[in-house]
């Protein structure tokens, strides 16, 4: 028989098990989950979606790979907007987000070339927000006002350039926005944003540290922050900073991170309460936020709940690609 200890680590790691690859590890920023393909191939596809203010999403999203035969493979992200494929032959693919009522379809191709070693494509693609309204001729942005013209050319050129995805290109123009005006707030945001996608926390870090030296409650730059802190794994002053947003301004992204976070630092309690808060200002839509409820209850030893959280997440993610599975562990936790 085994020790309850023995037991929930066996859950726990069930509970994130997802199209697990014998010869993946590690790649793309320590992703551990890969969507294996049977075109003959050894190569990879990387990636990481983004949310429209450039935050990776941290919901499992729908995606699919389409190759040049015909071949189509679904898989989803994990939790932090990332996902793999693997086992991939020399041809042309095309990586998509078809779409939903939050988000606008979205694609991006990609070569995969012939090579007699393993190659690994790193891609990244940045959602926009469905509009259900046109917006009025004529409204200015408060943000820009004050803002030299050079400077907002030199912005909108790289917002252009991040949604082909040329990051580093985008980063250049944006040091010429803030060049030209020392106190552009969204443009250290958004070069931010860019480094997070390049997974150069660090330089991220600085760059929101220079937002907010600038506007200290400008508040997608407090968020950003708050989450390259938590992905730092700097707990601690996550915490802090994620707190300030949540003081400012109700905000799922800040109480889910907030979770996150409190999770890390065994702070359990108010870790739950900082979930519970997020579904209930996300009305359905965080549904990560019941399988992280579920893990940390695992943790606890408390099965009831973890049942109750993944049933929930089952019933609002059906067709979860490992939906199978996590109705195994569910039925391991009864017993």
């Amino acid at each position: 028989m085994k020790s309850p200890n023995l037991s929930n680590a066996f859950l726990l790691l069930s509970l994130f098990f997802i199209f697990i690859s014998n010869a993946f590890a590690q790649i793309a920023g320590g992703i551990n989950e890969t969507t294996g393909t049977s075109l003959g191939g050894n190569n990879f596809i990387a990636g990481t979606i983004f949310s429209p203010i450039g935050t990776p999403i941290n919901i499992r999203t729908r995606i699919r790979l389409s190759s040049q035969t015909g071949a189509e493979y679904i898989s989803t992200t994990d939790d932090r907007g990332q996902f793999v494929f693997s086992a991939l032959a020399a041809g042309n693919y095309t990586v998509t987000f078809d779409g939903d009522q939050d988000f606008q379809y979205a694609s991006q191709q990609v070569e995969v070339l012939q090579s007699r070693g393993r190659q690994t494509y790193n891609i990244s693609i940045r959602l926009l927000e469905n509009k259900k309204t046109t917006a009025k001729p004529g409204v200015i942005n408060k943000a820009n006002i004050g803002i030299p013209q050079k400077a907002l050319a030199f912005y909108q050129k790289a917002l252009t350039l991040s949604k082909d995805g040329k990051n580093q290109e985008a980063i250049e123009q944006l040091k010429l926005a803030v060049g030209e005006y020392a106190k552009f707030t969204m443009a250290f945001n958004e070069i931010a944003v860019q480094y997070l996608k390049l997974n150069e926390l660090e330089k991220a870090e600085e760059a929101l540290q220079t937002a907010l030296k600038i506007d200290s409650e400008a508040f997608e730059p407090m968020v950003n922050y708050g989450i390259v802190l938590y992905r730092l794994k700097k707990y601690s002053e996550s915490e802090i900073a994620l707190n300030n947003v949540l003081k400012l301004k109700d905000s799922v992204v800040g109480y889910y991170y907030l979770g996150r976070t409190l999770t890390a630092l065994e702070k359990y309690d108010d870790a739950e309460k900082a979930f519970l808060s997020t579904i209930k200002l996300g009305a359905g839509e965080m549904k990560e936020a019941h399988r992280m409820l579920a893990s940390m209850y695992i943790t606890k030893g408390d099965n009831q709940k973890a049942i109750e959280q993944l049933t929930i997440y089952l019933k609002l993610v059906p067709d979860a690609p490992d939906a199978k599975h996590l109705r195994e562990v569910i039925e391991q936790l009864k017993n």
